[in-house]
């Protein structure tokens, strides 16, 4: 997908749940809700990329934690309805690396790392904790 970086910056990510890569890969989310007792990134898929206004949500980012010896950063948020949540990987220049979008989760409101391990906490006190050295999450 051309522009994702710029469109993720801006505060805008496509209004479709999934797990999305600056390199266009597309994959599902499968979780059990705000709960958050089990998080994991399912297939592949291919959305419709041509966008209208209505196909984009804004964002709004509500934490941010900077990883170790200049690796990036994570981050987290909400999206414009009341269930939706967001966390993302930034490379270094703060360009977005993926964004996991989530219309069930709640939202995201805090983010803690250690070492490479990020713990990303929705407003019910559920989290999702991530290896940011795993290959699916990995820059």
């Amino acid at each position: 997908m051309t522009g994702f970086g710029e469109l993720v910056r801006s505060g805008l990510v496509p209004c479709v749940e999934g797990f999305f890569r600056a390199d266009g890969t597309v994959r599902r989310v499968v979780y059990d809700g705000p709960q958050l007792s089990r998080f994991e990134l399912g297939p592949q898929f291919t959305p419709d990329w041509e966008y209208d206004p209505d196909d984009l949500a804004d964002i709004d980012w509500a934490d941010r934690a900077i990883l170790a010896q200049g690796r990036g950063s994570v981050c987290c948020g909400e999206g414009p309805m009341g269930a939706d949540g967001f966390f993302a990987r930034l490379d270094p220049h703060g360009v977005p690396v993926w964004v996991a979008f989530m219309t069930n989760s709640n939202p995201f409101q805090q983010v803690r790392v250690d070492g490479m391990v990020a713990t990303f906490t929705n407003n019910l006190d559920h989290s999702v904790v991530i290896d940011l050295d795993l290959p699916g999450f990995a820059a």
